[in-house]
């Protein structure tokens, strides 16, 4: 099953396979659609995959937040967004309560941010409450 545009510019489900191997976990995000109309991304707790409606068989990673021993995770992917009119920029949120926005254009694994919101705190005044409350469910793009 593949994703399309239709004639009203909505997300419309065609009947063509896709290969879906690149994709291990579960999206928690749904996919959410660039303002080009061909460029599409979904997401998990720790990879942001790019789908593109011209490339169906694979998807591209471009964002992967797993550590090598999965012991050391302290930080996942909490929502994500496209920027409304910019189709190269998209944020990502974290469960710490940061907020990363990407440039596309600047690499192909956006392991580097263009930008980072986050209020710092000392490492004393945490806690597992100070955590919950510091993380980010839902992040929106306006104008």
């Amino acid at each position: 099953m593949s994703f399309g545009m239709g004639p009203s510019n909505s997300l419309e489900k065609s009947s063509r396979m896709v290969s879906l191997s690149s994709w291990t976990m579960v999206v928690k995000e749904g996919i959410r659609r660039d303002s080009d109309g061909e460029t599409f991304i979904s997401a998990d707790d720790l990879r942001i995959n790019l789908w593109n409606l011209e490339i169906s068989n694979q998807s591209f990673n471009i964002v992967d937040v797993k550590p090598a021993n999965m012991e050391d995770l302290t930080d996942v992917i909490t929502s994500t967004e496209f920027h409304p009119t910019h189709c190269n920029m998209l944020a990502y949120s974290s469960s710490k309560g940061s907020i990363r926005l990407i440039n596309l254009r600047q690499s192909a694994l956006c392991d580097s941010h263009a930008k980072l919101f986050e209020e710092l705190k000392a490492p004393s005044s945490r806690s597992f409450f100070t955590e919950i409350i510091a993380s980010i469910s839902d992040i929106y793009n306006s104008l």
